[in-house]
């Protein structure tokens, strides 16, 4: 969930019956994929189809699968709302309106199974196996539902004519540990976590609308709807966006990047922000995977919104922060798209690294007219005010329900920027930049843990770093004004 900081003081292969197949256990041909098949009526509703074709890349016997379903949050009842209640009204300017999911059925190797709607928040599906799977072995589960959205500007809703599905299919859990992480949505941050798959997804929709989607896609007319046809290879997630928009295009070292707007006057401005941070980011830490990139416009509760490819921009920012809000989400690419992390309970690896790379970018890219001191010092300077009124006890390493709201965006976007920063000054430039592209390299379309960021650092610079990663993460480490 990308809270802008412009820093003042305030912030479908089949298989035959039930025989379980075997998956190679090299680690680029593990990958489970997902297919599906949906259909978007142009207001609210989505029926959906999905063949997942599941690799079991764990280390345990399974005998059930977990997915999230991340559209229940927004159900009438929920636990645990997407919305934290200081925003309420600025995300349902209409009134407080609801969506869901519902399982209609699921199928095992195609035969009809019975399911489970469990979690702490009904917000888990288990779709029981036929038979155990092994670790290397797969299996194909058949999941139809059929999605509502509610009149929000948030991931997954639909407001001012424009359809946001993030979020939106059922996904399998994590294992971690043996077990599904089956943690619900937590209204702070981005409370996901998920593994990579590849993703065949066909969406039709009445042929007056425009999809911007992950991934590559190509647009068939058929009557009176049109049916967009993507694809995407390695990727942990996959969104698109619906509604009448407009395309602006540039190419970026072979990459195509994509702008779907409706109301931003400074368009040119916004894709070529896209465009360059997307190279600037490929010459930093290393090549951007994908053929394309995409940038959307849309009403959206906060500053932005990545995606593996494709990215969410607010309609309501000005110029300035329009930019920097696709520069932000382009650092996301890599640090949650490339490599993953656990958002739940490691927040400030990604929102701490993308903030601090947007400053980067900046830093080496002056003609944006945003320099790197003036960043740095609205930052401490921010945190320091922060700090003085908080009764926070300034832990970043924690699970999103245990941040205040106020707590989240200082701790995991301001905090997490001056760690960075305070790395690359006790290591140098060089060693710091060759640690990040090591990492990158390293945990590619995989999930990296605290651990691994560190011990990356530590052997790339030959410097033991656990006191400056510690002081930060644990709330030791007092930050002054230069």
């Amino acid at each position: 969930m990308k809270r802008i900081i412009k820093i003042i003081l305030v912030a479908v292969l089949a298989f035959s019956a039930f025989l379980p197949i075997s998956c190679a256990r090299n680690k680029s041909e593990e990958r489970s994929k997902y297919v599906i098949d949906a259909r978007y009526d142009g207001d609210v509703t989505l029926e959906a189809d999905m063949t997942l074709d599941y690799c079991n890349s764990s280390d345990v016997v399974l005998d059930e699968l977990y997915f999230h379903l991340y559209p229940a949050a927004y159900r009438k009842g929920a636990q645990f709302s997407p919305i934290d209640e200081s925003y309420t009204a600025l995300a349902y300017p209409g009134g407080v309106g609801y969506g869901d999911i519902r399982i209609n059925e699921t199928r095992v190797h195609g035969v009809k199974t019975d399911f489970e709607i469990s979690g702490e928040d009904e917000d888990i599906l288990i779709v029981p196996l036929l038979k155990e799977i092994d670790p290397g072995e797969r299996a194909e589960i058949q999941v139809s539902y059929t999605l509502k959205l509610a009149p929000v500007k948030h991931r997954t809703g639909k407001f001012d004519g424009v359809a946001t599905f993030g979020n939106w299919y059922p996904i399998v859990c994590v294992i971690e540990n043996g077990e599904f992480d089956t943690s619900p949505y937590y209204s702070n941050g981005d409370p996901f976590y998920s593994d990579v798959a590849d993703y065949e997804v066909n969406v039709t929709v009445p042929s007056t609308l425009v999809v911007a989607t992950s991934g590559t896609a190509k647009r068939v007319e058929n009557g009176v709807n049109a049916t967009y046809f993507s694809s995407l290879r390695c990727a942990r997630d996959f969104a698109f966006c619906v509604g009448e928009f407009k395309v602006d295009k540039r190419v970026e070292n072979g990459v195509n990047v994509l702008y779907y707007y409706r109301k931003d006057s400074d368009h040119e401005g916004t894709v070529r922000a896209a465009a360059d941070s997307l190279g600037f980011f490929s010459r930093r830490f290393g090549a951007y995977p994908y053929s394309t990139y995409t940038v959307v416009e849309a009403p959206f509760l906060y500053g932005g919104m990545e995606y593996p490819t494709l990215s969410i921009v607010s309609d309501s920012l000005g110029k300035s922060l329009t930019k920097e809000a696709t520069i932000h989400e382009t650092a996301h690419q890599w640090w949650y798209g490339i490599v993953g992390n656990d958002e739940i309970r490691h927040a400030w690896m990604d929102e701490g690294l993308a903030e601090y790379c947007t400053t980067i970018f900046y830093e080496f890219t002056p003609g944006y007219g945003v320099t790197y001191k003036a960043r740095m010092a609205d930052a401490t300077s921010a945190y320091i005010v922060y700090s003085d009124v908080s009764a926070s006890d300034g832990k970043m390493d924690k699970k999103l329900n245990e941040f205040a709201s106020y707590d989240y965006t200082y701790l995991t976007y301001l905090k997490g920027a001056l760690m960075f920063d305070a790395v690359r000054k006790a290591v140098g430039d060089n060693a710091f930049f060759r640690s990040l592209s090591v990492y990158a390299e390293r945990f590619k379309f995989r999930n990296a843990t605290p651990n691994d960021l560190i011990s990356t650092f530590e052997n790339v610079c030959k410097t033991d770093l656990s006191g400056v990663f510690k002081g930060f993460l644990e709330g030791k480490t007092r930050i002054f004004s230069a």
